[in-house]
């Protein structure tokens, strides 16, 4: 038996090295093309029990999926939001949702509520970056009302083992982290308590009003470093990449252009590593 197997298989590898090089050059490209074919399927991530869920726009955050396939994003629960909901969170894509939305965290087929700083049950939250590592950062409605807005006030988040943290401010009434690296490094921006009628975040939120200065941020370890400008009073982190290296935009004096009434921004690259 032993030997009629061996035989068996000499044969079967005789014929295919006699029949391989007779496939026409059409065959062997489709041969290729089934080789390199991937598959994919299309999962419904699901809500926790409200109408939408949502990843937010391209530019909002940075990245949304992780080199180990974790997905995060923004869920609408049962709860119904309050008149004093922040909009910048909760609402979905188009801000009409009247649903306290919560952050979710995606992994291998399960959804997970990472919930928001207290009373997590009533305050709107958005995951909008995750590392390797699982550690998350977005923003959290805090519970407080601002003043100015009679809204909600946000704080910039992260999420890790299950457990929320506050980032805080530089003495303003908002924060809002929209990247994350592996080694846990954090970029966004944050408002400090210094009167700035144009400031930046004002302005991208439907125009000038009495508002204070936004400061790009570097979070890196509990600790909040206020990055500076390019000569104007207004800075926003967007991105930070591996080395710690933070991407955004940056006001570069304090004079409104006539067309748009506001100072002009351009790109603003900032370079923060840590010490040797």
């Amino acid at each position: 038996m032993k030997l009629e197997m061996l035989a068996w298989t000499i044969a079967m590898t005789s014929c295919a090295a006699l029949v391989a090089p007779v496939l026409l050059p059409a065959q062997e490209r489709a041969e290729e093309n089934r080789a390199k074919h991937h598959r994919y399927s299309l999962v419904d991530i699901g809500t926790f029990g409200g109408p939408e869920s949502n990843i937010n726009p391209l530019g909002n955050g940075h990245p949304y999926v992780s080199s180990q396939g974790t997905t995060v994003g923004t869920s609408a629960t049962l709860i119904p939001s309050s008149s004093a909901t922040n909009g910048f969170f909760c609402g979905g894509l188009d801000g009409t949702t009247p649903f306290v939305f919560h952050a979710f965290e995606w992994q291998d087929g399960d959804v997970t509520d990472l919930g928001a700083l207290p009373p997590a049950a009533d305050n709107c939250s958005s995951a909008l970056a995750v590392n390797a590592r699982g550690e998350i950062a977005g923003g959290s409605e805090n519970g407080l009302i601002d003043s100015a807005t009679s809204v909600k006030e946000i704080r910039a988040v992260v999420w890790e083992d299950g457990k929320i943290r506050n980032l805080g401010t530089f003495g303003g009434n908002f924060s809002a982290a929209a990247s994350i690296n592996s080694r846990g490094q954090v970029a966004g921006f944050a408002l400090n308590a210094i009167p700035e009628p144009l400031s930046m975040f004002a302005v991208v939120l439907g125009g000038p009003s009495a508002g204070t200065q936004t400061r790009a941020f570097l979070w890196e370890k509990g600790e909040m470093r206020d990055l500076g400008t390019l000569g104007g009073p207004d800075a926003w982190g967007i991105f930070v990449n591996e080395s710690g290296e933070v991407a955004g935009y940056s006001y570069t004096n304090s004079t409104p252009e006539c067309y748009y009434r506001v100072p002009y921004n351009g790109p603003l690259s900032m370079e923060e590593r840590p010490n040797d």
